[in-house]
């Protein structure tokens, strides 16, 4: 019976193949099981992979320099992100700032990492220097002053010092409009005095008391565009002695405005502990960071904590502890060795 049901089964497989293709049996064959194969996954979401702006790296092109320029995304963001600016004859700060300046070119640029420049179309810069004690004077065109909104106005005028305190010789910078000192602009932003960096994108809080301090903690975000980003959030915190806690600790705390910047971090991860010590910051988290959804969502949260611990000068890199100890076989959180801090937050080339 057996025998007899065995040569049943080869007969039929031998007219599916016939059936399927007389040329080549073994092409029907394969065929035959991926068809089926086909019919059981058709209807499986598709996962879109998107690329982030933190993992972009473009080889530097001749006679340029890899400079932090500051635009605004579809919330209002201010997100750093690192290009590279020819050298030129105009000078690596003047140049810097004109690459902020919106042109429809510029803006079909930005548009697939859902970005926008920051100053108003048509501006110029008429001049720009930067004197020994670390002060920029930058002289702009009167287009300067046609920003479409008091936010817009205080981005661009953020925009402005961001960008230029990136660079080693700048602290602080005055504002000037066709060769006059400007007390305020037109939307109402103060720029008497020399500017200096304060907050990027501040997330005000309430209940929190007067005696705050400001940390600055990293979120990331999928943008309009086709990349994530990540996004620097200052945030006030109160009563603590460790600074470096307390950012990690807003960190966890994740966003607090509603926007669409994402909290990478499982429910339930406390950090247990931070020290600093030689450059390294030995950081201590709780069992439940070890949950994380994929490997993709592990390594989104050590991007936010070391770009987070990029702020602190004194630290240049990090070793990831769960529960105090080291994790067998891990790769990222948990692992045997030191992450260093990201030179930039994000990459566009």
């Amino acid at each position: 019976m057996k025998r007899r049901l065995a040569i049943l089964i080869a007969v039929l497989i031998c007219c599916t193949l016939i059936l399927t293709s007389c040329s080549n049996p073994l092409t029907a064959l394969r065929d035959f099981f991926n068809k089926k194969t086909e019919v059981a996954t058709e209807n499986e979401p598709v996962q879109e992979e998107v690329q982030s702006l933190s993992e972009v790296n473009a080889s530097q092109p001749e006679n340029t320099r890899a400079t932090v320029l500051y635009y605004k995304d579809d919330e209002s963001f201010l997100v750093p992100v690192m290009r590279y600016i020819p050298k030129g004859d105009l000078g690596i700060a003047k140049a810097a700032l004109t690459a902020l300046i919106y042109t429809p070119e510029k803006a079909a640029d930005l548009r697939p990492a859902g970005l926008t420049p920051t100053l108003p179309m048509g501006t110029t810069i008429k001049g720009a220097v930067v004197k020994e004690n670390g002060l920029a004077i930058v002289d702009f065109s009167e287009e300067f002053l046609y920003f479409s909104s008091a936010k817009a106005e205080d981005l661009g005028i953020k925009a402005i010092v961001y960008t230029l305190t990136e660079f080693p010789n700048i602290t602080s910078v005055e504002i000037r409009v066709e060769g006059t000192a400007v007390e305020e602009m037109p939307q109402g932003t103060k720029v008497g005095k020399s500017l200096k960096r304060t907050e990027i994108n501040l997330q005000a809080a309430e209940g929190q008391g007067e005696a705050l301090s400001k940390v600055v903690a990293y979120y990331q975000k999928k943008g309009s565009g086709i990349y994530s980003y990540f996004v620097p959030v200052t945030k006030l915190v109160s009563g603590f002695k460790n600074s470096v806690e307390a950012s990690l600790n807003a960190l966890l705390d994740g966003p607090t405005d509603g926007s669409s910047l994402a909290n990478p971090f499982p429910a339930g991860t406390k950090l247990l502990g931070v020290q600093v010590k030689d450059g390294v910051a030995y950081v201590n988290f709780s069992q439940e960071i070890l949950t994380s959804e994929s490997k993709v969502a592990e390594h989104a949260m050590v991007r936010a904590v070391t770009l987070t611990l990029k702020e602190y000068d004194q630290i240049s890199k990090v070793k990831f502890f769960v529960d105090g100890k080291v994790v067998e076989n891990a790769q990222e959180i948990g692992a045997d060795n030191y992450t260093d801090v990201p030179v930039f937050v994000n990459f566009y080339e």
